[in-house]
């Protein structure tokens, strides 16, 4: 897998959500911490959860807004005077000592995952952007910036995403005899606006049923 990959509930490399919260890749459910959860919920450790989902083993798996909170404490500490008694209590060799050789082998690893994924992320730079088109939900190759695969698919999108009068009551009063300008009257709007109103609702039916007999693609000549 690569970053940005589907893993879980999220994605490979990252760990999605917003200031306040972040998002669990195994259940999707946002919290200010994953630690608690993970353990909990799933019965993965932060190491084994980073280690699935291809994040950084440094990485904390909190929110930004608590890491920001958490970076302000330790700030205010520096140079206090229980910071000062812990400073003269820390014994550096010991420290070193106590690093085991496993400690040391899983910083090398954690040293050349980071630089495999850098090797990815320049690789995968390249590739095709691809993402669900809002109307059929194929895939989008090579259309940066459109949420549609298909001129066809972009017109069925443009459609479903407009504010639309009462169209389909327009149409069924239509079929019972009414005419243009008493559907109007009942509406408020002019007897114009329900032609037009009726003629895109029909054509957007038509563009919904090719699609579904000829999948994605231009927009059909007859119908334009």
């Amino acid at each position: 897998m690569i970053p940005g990959d589907p893993s879980g509930h999220g994605r490979y490399g990252y760990l999605d959500g917003d200031d306040k919260r972040v998002m669990c890749h195994e259940c999707g459910k946002y919290y200010v911490s994953l630690g608690a959860h993970i353990g909990r919920a799933h019965g993965l450790s932060a190491d084994d959860y980073r280690k699935t989902h291809g994040l950084p083993q440094r990485m904390t798996l909190i929110s930004p807004e608590l890491r920001r909170r958490k970076t302000d404490i330790g700030r205010s500490i520096v140079g206090s005077e229980a910071w000062e008694k812990l400073v003269a209590k820390r014994d550096p060799v010991a420290a070193s000592h106590s690093r085991d050789k496993g400690a040391f082998e899983v910083r090398g690893l954690d040293v050349e995952r980071q630089r495999q994924r850098a090797k990815q992320n320049i690789a995968g730079a390249s590739r095709p952007i691809t993402r669900k088109c809002k109307a059929c939900g194929g895939l989008i190759r090579g259309r940066k910036g459109h949420v549609t695969c298909s001129p066809l698919c972009q017109r069925i999108s443009t459609y479903e995403g407009k504010k639309r009068a009462p169209v389909e009551e327009w149409v069924r009063l239509r079929e019972e005899g009414r005419t243009l300008q008493a559907i109007g009257d009942m509406y408020g709007v002019s007897h114009v606006a329900v032609r037009m109103g009726i003629k895109a609702y029909r054509r957007y039916l038509g563009d919904r049923e090719f699609l579904a007999e000829h999948g994605p693609g231009e927009v059909p000549e007859k119908r334009v």
